[in-house]
């Protein structure tokens, strides 16, 4: 998959689109001139540079969705950002890895014109000192009304069933039986949404109404699933945690406001902060990262620094910047057997970061299926939500891509991918953090990688083709997640 040396513009622009605005820093250096992600204070904007940069999106017409020490994003139509940048919004086309491990051709949009910079996605405010950048939203993919019953179907298919089986294996049961259970630690999700679902109120977790950051979106619906489904990983491993969901959807489910609801998240300064979601580059990358995935790298170093544990999916064959972040845990995968064995998933991203020296990508892993269709958790969804219905479907592209024998709107399916993974290590965070509360991101890393059960077996994803050995490897990392082992760890690391 090559990026377009020149992209073909075309006229497809929506009426509403999502970006982010970059305000003049107090390091005197442009968000989308760093070098390197060593830290994102040098970056922070001037007070008063930041409110006038606002007052400037306003007069546009633009909407001010939400805000961090770095920027803030913006919605509004596409006359309201060519009235801001004086040039004008075109779409082309990219081949990108989506969902369920496909390819497409994916709209992307720039902002072009004669006083435009060239970076794609990417646009200038000219004459507006207040303003660095002007960064359009860029396409993530999810890494993977009648009632719904508490208790899943049976399907002869094997599977893990949760939330029984994804603690086991991840040896989150002793710290349960222990009383460790990360009771009330704030675990913020930012995904397609979070809907009612009889299984959560009947394991009695505990949820907090949905924050929706797409004007017009019902905060109480999940168009795809895929936010419901994966957030019961979260109370897999830490029953007792607090989730706080943010739906970056819009009504088709789609995630067009990440930006929007990572910083919104962040700002509420939750304990954790997990994220299934990704975009997807070349790989090898043809040169450094684009000043879009600068300026959100940034974003998401700063969420660290202010002591967040910030988790995001390593990819389902996906290369994105998100999980190369310096203190990011990015999650991989291992795939368990029905006898237990461990091997590497073959539908997870893993390897060494090409930009940013000494991280690898997972930096440890959770539970995830296999190729073609990763059908290995059984997840509460909205009845008749997108995933509800494709799951139960034969895949038309893969004719070994079975059907996952449920219902298309009983409220459960078959899913799993680094989407699954991501939830899982929050929650493994989350009972650390409840034991121990001053835990640092780093603190919390370290316990999870040095206690993870080492895997041997197995290869990643094909698309970089790394092996599991003896030992931290370019597949799984240091292995899977051991919630009991890292807890004791930091018992009795930090007494």
């Amino acid at each position: 998959m090559t990026s377009p040396t020149t992209p073909r513009y075309g006229q497809d622009v929506p009426d509403t689109v999502y970006g982010y605005i970059s305000a003049r820093s107090q390091g005197g250096v442009p968000a989308t001139r760093a070098t390197a992600l060593d830290s994102a204070r040098p970056f922070r904007a001037e007070p008063d540079a930041q409110e006038r940069a606002k007052e400037h999106a306003r007069t546009a017409g633009l909407t001010v969705t939400a805000e961090s020490r770095l920027g803030f994003t913006v919605a509004g139509t596409p006359a309201a950002y060519e009235q801001l940048t004086s040039g004008r919004l075109a779409s082309y086309e990219v081949r990108r890895r989506v969902s369920m491990n496909r390819t497409r051709d994916v709209t992307h949009l720039d902002i072009v014109g004669d006083r435009q910079p060239d970076a794609l996605g990417i646009g200038a405010a000219p004459g507006e000192d207040a303003i660095e950048a002007v960064a359009l939203e860029r396409p993530r993919t999810p890494m993977r009304v009648l009632p719904a019953a508490a208790e899943p179907p049976t399907v002869t298919a094997f599977h893990l069933t949760l939330p029984d089986d994804v603690a086991r294996l991840l040896h989150a049961t002793p710290a349960h039986d222990a009383g460790e259970i990360g009771r009330g630690v704030q675990v913020a999700m930012v995904d397609t949404g979070q809907a009612p679902h009889a299984y959560f109120a009947a394991h009695g977790y505990d949820i907090d109404p949905t924050v929706a950051l797409v004007p017009g979106t019902s905060p109480t619906e999940d168009p795809i699933g895929h936010g419901t489904g994966e957030s019961a990983n979260i109370f897999a491993v830490a029953p007792g945690a607090r989730l706080r969901p943010y739906r970056a959807s819009d009504r088709r489910g789609e995630l067009t406001a990440a930006t929007a609801g990572f910083l919104r998240a962040k700002a509420d300064a939750p304990q954790v902060l997990t994220n299934s979601w990704g975009g997807d580059g070349d790989f090898p990358p043809l040169g450094p990262p684009s000043q879009l995935d600068l300026i959100f790298a940034l974003e998401v170093l700063d969420a660290v620094e202010q002591g967040i544990v910030v988790v995001f999916s390593g990819g389902n064959g996906q290369f994105s910047i998100e999980p190369q972040v310096p203190g990011v845990l990015a999650a991989g995968g291992v795939f368990a057997g029905p006898d237990d064995r461990l091997r590497a998933s073959n539908y997870a991203s893993a390897y060494r970061s090409p930009w940013v020296d000494g991280v690898v990508v997972p930096t440890v892993c959770g539970l995830v299926g296999l190729l073609p269709r990763a059908q290995y958790l059984m997840l509460p969804v909205p009845p008749g939500c997108a995933i509800d219905v494709a799951e139960s479907l034969p895949d038309p592209e893969d004719p070994d891509g079975l059907a996952d024998e449920t219902t298309g709107v009983d409220g459960w399916s078959l899913f799993s991918g680094t989407s699954a993974a991501a939830p899982q290590i929050a929650g493994a965070a989350a009972v650390l953090l409840g034991a121990r509360p001053r835990l640092t991101p780093a603190q919390v890393t370290e316990a999870l990688v040095r206690t993870a059960t080492d895997v041997t077996a197995g290869t990643c994803h094909p698309r970089f083709g790394n092996r599991a050995r003896l030992g931290p490897d370019t597949a799984t990392g240091p292995g899977l997640v051991d919630v009991s082992a890292a807890l004791d760890f930091v018992l009795t690391q930090n007494p």
